[in-house]
């Protein structure tokens, strides 16, 4: 493998290319009475560039190829306009843009955080973007911004850095794949994860209901999520500080500074830290009579999470041999106390349980313009990453803190032995991608990703002959593939068509003895293909239809295959996903009374699942992963979004899904044929309402107040074939409401906000009824300078 790697290196690195020159775009932009309009977003349409103009109105953009483009700029207050440029001739050029005033942005309602994205939101496939810039200043992170996004329902099992399932449109866990700048984020460092990145290091949030395109996606079944990292010009200094209730604190620091010859360094650090000790329901244990008596509110002890992370950068840009050139260097960790397993015990807690990562990665990123027509781009990452876990005590206490006098014989809490266990990871992953413009309506796109990753084990509680971690284990991921996308008719039909192949290997030995007491050695290689087929119909400028097909597959991950060593099970034996998807939906914006602007867009979905797998708890305070034979999901989703008065916004964003169970494994699970899907509700949805107050203290300072309403159904947390209506069967009807207030200064540097989560102080519960955090109370302090 050592060559293999060693060729994808050197192929990263691209061949140094000279001689194409370059085109740089500036101008003023400024309304109709000669006002300039200051933090105006000027968008190249077919590009990654893009600017924002600075307190004088100007803007400038370099490093683009000498062709034509469409320039979009937009800014709150204002109407969208699109300008056509032709820079094939020349080396610069100087725009005098002039804005035309509008009482009230139609696109600024569309669900928060899109208006300045709505190119993104506006593809043929189902995709909607969130702006993270308009959030940096919230009491939120990318969990928070998700979860208020239409059709997407983000669950996790705890508070602050606790595990995260994601569901989009029925289909949830690793159907829904997380990708960093196009990356799968679980290859990218040890502990990194949406459940634990800053909301001030993104730029933006892609939300893929369905598919998702070639040069981002691998094998997502069900939908992808796609953060994006901020893309910084010039200098740049952010520094944030929360703290809030359960010993919360979250420091961040994003740097970036540029010099005249367009060399660059950044750094980005935060660090995570929550006791997590909130109030929950629990039951008290009577050691006499052997049982659970009466439901006490107890504090959730022994869930700490700590993480830190760190990254340096390195690069060039603009020059004729690299578009970008970046080297980048991360080091992270984080460490866990686990308090409860998969699914929640009220009668007794975890109590000595932990979980820990560290990782070292090392990332190349490049690309050039080969012509000006076709583009090259290469990430490689390697990375080295450390897990751990600790289960090794024989002392049981109760949610009161009380030591029972019960004795756990088998010396450990959650697995079935004593384990202190350590597995070493490396990881290689390189995407190539090469796109091609035929034409400025067609262009075709072609993308490898290969994915190789090795880990070795040791539970120093067993003895070496005993111990199935001690063998090797690899995994191979190759997900290639070609989209041609398309325009016809002068833009008013918009077409992808894409084709992917899957191939995947694995090599590992199942954690479980076989009945001679022998392990079992598998060695899996396997190959797929997927194609699907988007189309989108722009019937004016305020009115588009679009739909899409996908025949997938979804490749078993690492944990599903081989278990986590704590909570989760190994199952080598899982068969891939594989999945028809259909979407269909639409966008209609208008004014109401001529005054109101409103927008509206509603998406159906059908997927049919087979081989779904799904996490279903398997034992004591275990869990595991299995095929379910087919799985049928249908349901609708949409969003309303209204600006009443200039100062006064809000959003309703509503899903309706039927996740059903069509045929099953084992003929004496017949009975579940036609049931729910566990842990999935089939009604969830979101309002927010947001108001600004313009200069409170001072000129062109801002104090904004926002109110947030989450309403799920009540849903089963185990197969509805065998819940009895029982509390601890079923997950109630749930009312989440929250208030935040957000002041920033007239120069815009400085920021405060404060926030208060689940004012009623409401039972939260997620899957297998574990209960989450009730009413908290965060407060952020920000200061920028760019």
């Amino acid at each position: 493998m050592s060559h293999i790697k060693f060729t994808f290196l050197l192929f990263s690195l691209g061949t140094a290319l000279n001689g194409f020159s370059q085109l740089t775009l500036s101008g003023t932009i400024s309304d109709e009475n000669g006002n300039t309009v200051p933090f105006a977003n000027v968008l190249v349409d077919d590009s990654e560039k893009y600017a924002i103009s600075d307190d004088n109105g100007f803007f400038s953009i370099t490093g683009l190829e000498n062709r034509s483009y469409r320039i979009r700029f937009s800014s709150i207050g204002f109407k969208t306009l699109v300008r056509t440029i032709d820079g094939s001739s020349n080396s610069a050029l100087v725009l005098s843009v002039v804005m035309t005033t509008q009482t009230e942005s139609l696109d600024e309602v569309i669900v928060q955080g899109k208006s300045e994205l709505s190119i993104i939101s506006a593809q043929p496939l189902a995709v909607s973007a969130i702006d993270a810039k308009l959030f940096q200043n919230a009491n939120i992170d990318a969990v928070n911004l998700l979860d208020r996004a239409n059709g997407v329902r983000v669950r996790q099992s705890g508070g602050l850095g606790s595990d995260v399932n994601i569901s989009i449109q029925g289909a949830q866990g690793n159907a829904i794949r997380r990708y960093f700048d196009g990356l799968p984020i679980q290859y990218l460092a040890a502990g990194l994860d949406i459940n634990n990145l800053p909301v001030n290091q993104i730029e933006r949030i892609d939300i893929y209901r369905g598919v998702t395109p070639l040069e981002v996606g691998t094998d997502a079944l069900g939908g992808g999520i796609n953060i994006v990292p901020k893309q910084i010009q010039g200098d740049y200094v952010d520094v944030s500080y929360q703290f809030g209730s359960f010993n919360t604190h979250r420091p961040s620091v994003n740097l970036f500074h540029t010099n005249t010859k367009d060399f660059f360094f950044s750094s980005n650090f935060f660090l995570n830290y929550s006791d997590n000790n909130y109030k929950i329901n629990a039951q008290n244990f009577n050691e006499e009579e052997r049982r659970a008596t009466e439901i006490i509110e107890a504090e959730r002890r022994h869930s700490l999470f700590r993480s830190t992370y760190v990254d340096f950068a390195l690069g060039v840009r603009n020059k004729p041999w690299a578009k970008e050139l970046k080297i980048s260097f991360v080091n992270d960790r984080s460490f866990r106390e686990i308090n409860t397993g998969i699914v929640f015990n009220p009668v007794r807690p975890i109590a000595a349980v932990t979980q820990e990562n560290e990782g070292i990665t090392t990332r190349l990123d490049y690309s050039v313009a080969l012509s000006d027509k076709l583009l090259l781009k290469t990430k490689t990452n390697i990375g080295r990453y450390i897990q751990s876990a600790l289960d090794s005590t024989r002392v049981i206490f109760d949610w009161s803190g009380n030591r029972l006098e019960s004795v756990d014989g088998n010396g450990a809490e959650l697995l079935s032995g004593p384990a202190d266990i350590t597995i070493d990871r490396d990881v290689f992953l390189q995407r190539t991608t090469l796109k091609y413009n035929i034409t400025d309506a067609h262009k075709i796109t072609v993308s490898n990703l290969f994915i190789d990753q090795q880990r070795e084990g040791r539970n120093v509680f067993v003895d070496l002959n005993d111990d199935p971690l001690r063998f090797p284990a690899q995994l191979q991921q190759n997900y290639s593939g070609i989209q041609w996308d398309g325009m016809w008719f002068n833009t008013l039909l918009e077409t992808v068509l894409t084709y992917k192949n899957y191939n995947y290997k694995a090599d590992a030995t199942s954690l479980e003895n076989v009945i001679d007491g022998a392990f079992e050695r598998q060695q899996l290689n396997n190959n797929y293909h997927g194609a699907n087929v988007a189309v989108k119909y722009n019937i004016d400028t305020n009115l588009f239809l679009r739909g899409s097909y996908e025949y997938a597959y979804r490749l078993p991950e690492e944990i599903e295959l081989f278990g986590n060593q704590s909570t989760i099970g190994s199952n080598v034996a899982l068969e891939p996903e594989q999945s028809d998807n259909y979407n269909i939906g639409g966008l209609y914006k208008a004014k109401l009374f001529n005054t109101v602007p409103v927008a509206l867009e509603v998406n159906g979905f059908y997927r049919y699942q087979q081989d779904r797998i799904l996490l279903l708890a398997s034992g004591f305070d275990l869990a595991r992963h299995f095929n379910e034979e087919e799985v049928e999901i249908k349901g609708v989703d949409g969003y309303l979004a209204v600006r009443p008065l200039k100062n006064l916004k809000a959003n309703l964003a509503a899903t309706y899904q039927d996740v059903r169970i069509q045929s099953a494994l084992e003929a004496s699970e017949a009975d579940v044929i036609g049931t729910r899907v566990p842990n999935i509700p089939s009604f969830f949805m979101s309002f927010d309402a947001h108001y600004t107050i313009e200069g409170p203290l001072g000129e062109r300072d801002l104090l904004r107040f926002s109110y947030y309403y989450d309403y799920i159904t009540e849903f089963s947390s185990i197969r509805e074939a065998n819940a009895l209506r029982n509390i601890a069967n079923f997950v109630p009807d749930q009312h989440i409401n929250s208030l935040e207030a957000t002041y920033t200064t007239t120069s815009g540097k400085w920021n405060v906000s404060a926030r208060i989560n689940n004012i009623f102080d409401d039972d939260v519960f997620d899957n297998f009824r574990v209960q989450r955090p009730g009413r908290n109370v965060n407060v952020k302090l920000r200061y920028t300078i760019q």
